[in-house]
């Protein structure tokens, strides 16, 4: 069984939100949002070659996976202009679906961490744009 396989039985079985697995080595989650990426981000353990299964992957999602340094990532439901992000830095994708964009949570516009990182041309800019994001909701 390859790392995906393992990492999507995993997402499907304990109903997690997001799975990372590399061998024997599984990180899951069932967090919503994007707040336990950012932290996996700026956290000290190596990421480089795992293979993720998320819930919901964005262009904001996908800025942190290529920080985390990931081989490949699924999602059930993956934005279209997250694939750009993925390619450049050699992730390979796949997903259930694939949407034009990703919606906030009562599906009334476009998620406001697709919004901050919008105009992040790198993915350090892009955590550091989702930061100030994730702070000024919490206000």
């Amino acid at each position: 069984m390859t790392d995906l396989e393992k990492a999507k039985e995993i997402f499907q079985k304990e109903n997690c939100t997001l799975v990372l697995c590399k061998g024997d080595d599984v990180f899951t989650s069932d967090q919503t949002g994007i707040k336990k990426l950012v932290e996996l981000a700026e956290g000290d353990k190596d990421f480089s070659d795992y293979s993720a299964c998320d819930k919901i992957v964005g262009r904001a999602a996908a800025f942190l996976y290529v920080l985390l340094g990931v081989k490949h990532v699924h999602a059930t439901v993956m934005a279209k202009l997250a694939i750009q992000i993925l390619d450049r830095a050699e992730i390979t994708y796949s997903a259930d679906t694939f949407a034009d964009t990703i919606q906030n949570r009562q599906n009334t516009d476009i998620c406001p961490m697709e919004k901050a990182v919008i105009r992040s041309g790198s993915p350090i800019k892009a955590l550091e744009d989702i930061k100030t994001e994730l702070k000024r909701l919490s206000v």
